[in-house]
């Protein structure tokens, strides 16, 4: 009871705090009232999200009570030694032999089987010590601030694509920046995925206006940095397949070529600069990494029984046996799990969405052909979304991480589509039909 009342009363001032704060005021397309719609949508979210993971699933396993169990142990320091507490929130000193005791407790925090270089768990496990400054250690709590700043994010990247969509357009990109079923579920659960929008959807609003010329506040640099470096540690992937797009995009808008060749080239030159500096230093070959990556998680899940694991093909290094699985992986991040894959109601939705998915694909393809030439945003969207899922693809053979993991590249591929979209002729489509009278035949 007392959790439910404090959770009102973090709802009540966060839902003032949309109302009030210069950030989420007049955005184009984006009034109050939807904003609070769209915030108690994925607060209503993460709280499934947390029933789900508690009644439903193995909680003593699930990667949202790892995160938040061991973040009360971190968060427990703060009253026995503070020092402690910001040692291990800031990795300045974290190797004290005294804070053996807390990480004792914690075995996520370091665990050298599967992650034996950087375990990117402690991100979580410190967001959780730190939400739990204002949460006193409420699981419930914790997913309603990090919802309200998960939203943030995603009206950073609406607010990005707001200066590439025409006008006529901003009731449509709405949707599927905020509303995508996955976004929604897995976008609000207490994991990395509601930590990693806002890092990425501030990372290209702070980029955009600095190369635009817009000067940050001086607060606004250490942010940038900030973000840059917690995306590095988070989802290091993800950061270096937007690099290559987002330079090709900027290019785009600075040449007289056309988008397309730009995008090309730029790719193009990424592929060759990472195969060449595999040649060079053959013990960081980035497809001999890939490779491992891939053949130690398969081994991994088939070890351990997984019961959604899609195949058993591992990767062979090297560039020909990344380029030969390319297909494999793109048809899985596609086309699984479908309908008839399970009757499992998460595994339900996401089929449901590939469906979703490869109609917008269909659309993008048909506007295209039909325009014959595509805009910077529209290859952004492409681009990014190609490469993610064949990374995506190559990596992961679990149905929940495949539809988990491609999150990244949906509010892209929106973009894509919002701006290929002929909403003229839709929007007088609808209108049309909801004017005309219905008239009755008489007998």
């Amino acid at each position: 009871m007392i959790e439910a009342l404090y959770s009102l009363l973090w709802i009540y001032v966060l839902a003032m705090a949309l109302k009030h704060l210069p950030f989420f005021r007049q955005v184009p397309g984006l009034p109050y009232k939807t904003l609070l719609f769209f915030f108690l949508l994925k607060v209503m979210a993460g709280a499934i999200f947390i029933l789900i993971y508690t009644y439903y699933y193995e909680s003593r396993t699930a990667d949202l009570y790892r995160y938040f169990n061991e973040g009360k142990v971190l968060f427990g320091a703060l009253w026995r030694d503070p020092l402690d507490y910001l040692r291990m929130i800031t990795g300045i000193g974290a190797d004290a032999p005294h804070l053996q005791s807390y990480y004792a407790k914690m075995p996520y925090w370091w665990d050298p089987e599967l992650y034996p270089v950087y375990n990117d768990n402690r991100i979580m496990i410190r967001y959780n010590a730190i939400l739990n400054l204002l949460s006193f250690g409420k699981i419930h709590v914790n997913s309603v601030i990090a919802n309200f700043v998960s939203l943030a994010g995603f009206v950073a990247l609406y607010k990005f694509a707001l200066n590439y969509i025409d006008k006529s357009k901003y009731s449509w990109l709405k949707y599927g920046i905020f509303l995508f079923p996955s976004l929604v579920f897995w976008g609000s659960g207490l994991i990395k995925e509601i930590l990693l929008f806002p890092l990425l959807g501030f990372f290209v609003y702070f980029t955009d206006r600095l190369i635009f010329g817009q000067r940050l506040k001086p607060w606004q640099y250490f942010v940038f940095a900030a973000i840059v470096a917690l995306l590095m540690l988070l989802k290091v992937y993800v950061l270096l397949l937007l690099l290559p797009c987002l330079l090709a995009f900027y290019l785009s808008g600075k040449t007289k070529l056309r988008p397309a060749l730009v995008f090309l080239i730029v790719i193009t030159g990424a592929v060759l600069l990472v195969s060449l500096a595999g040649l060079l230093f053959p013990q960081v070959d980035p497809y001999s990494i890939l490779a491992k990556r891939q053949n130690f998680y398969m081994q991994f899940s088939v070890n351990v029984g997984a019961g959604s694991l899609i195949h058993e093909v591992y990767l062979a290094p090297g560039l020909a046996g990344v380029v030969s699985y390319i297909p494999r992986a793109l048809f899985n991040v596609l086309f699984r799990p479908h309908l008839l894959d399970s009757f499992n109601p998460i595994i339900l939705m996401a089929a449901f969405e590939n469906l979703l998915i490869l109609l917008v694909l269909s659309l993008i393809a048909w506007w295209g052909f039909r325009n014959k030439r595509l805009n910077r945003i529209e290859w952004l969207g492409l681009w990014f979304t190609l490469l993610l899922f064949v990374f995506i693809g190559i990596t992961t053979q679990i149905y929940g991480t495949l539809v988990r993991f491609k999150i990244p590249a949906l509010p892209f591929l929106w973009m894509a589509f919002v701006s290929l979209l002929p909403a003229e002729k839709i929007n007088k489509l609808f209108s049309e039909r909801i004017k005309r009278p219905v008239t009755l035949k008489n007998d």
